[in-house]
């Protein structure tokens, strides 16, 4: 017998097929253990090589905090060029949403101090404050393939008096 999707089972004419709704899951049992089309088991990532990476050391956080925040304080360099500067500390999914800001906007020109714990490293996470000429950076951190990587951050204008 041949069918194809949407095919009702056989049985008696004036008896209806059965209603599903929702996607289908496969269940265990079936096929447990039979590589997929392109040889991978299933539930299993054939990117990794088995062993999460060790968590990074947390003085390694600050620094890279700093680099993300020199880079971002320069509105004077094309936007190429500044989201290379920036795009190296980053996860990528932030790199990405990264390439639609115009450095010429960033209001800040110049890092005028040291990276400031607001959460300190722990547990694959972190959040800095660095202050800058224009005000204040926020910069989230995460653990991301044994480093540190900037996967987020917010701006605080100072008050001019």
């Amino acid at each position: 017998m041949v069918c194809t999707v949407g095919c009702a089972p056989t049985g008696d004419p004036g008896t209806p097929a059965p209603q599903r709704s929702g996607p289908v899951y496969p269940t265990a049992g079936a096929g447990d253990g039979d590589p997929s089309p392109t040889g991978e088991l299933p539930g299993g990532d054939d990117h990794e090589d088995g062993a999460p990476a060790a968590p990074p050391p947390a003085a390694q956080a600050a620094p890279v905090a700093a680099a993300f925040a020199a880079a971002w304080a320069r509105p004077d360099l094309p936007a190429e060029a500044w989201w290379r500067g920036i795009a190296v500390v980053c996860d990528e999914g932030f790199a990405r949403a990264l390439r639609t800001v115009d450095p010429a906007r960033v209001p800040a020109t110049r890092v005028t101090g040291r990276p400031v714990a607001k959460q300190a490293p722990k547990g694959g996470a972190a959040v800095y404050e660095v202050a800058t000429d224009a005000g204040t950076l926020t910069v989230t951190l995460a653990s991301v393939g044994g480093r540190w990587v900037v996967t987020g951050n917010d701006f605080t204008r100072s008050v001019s008096r």
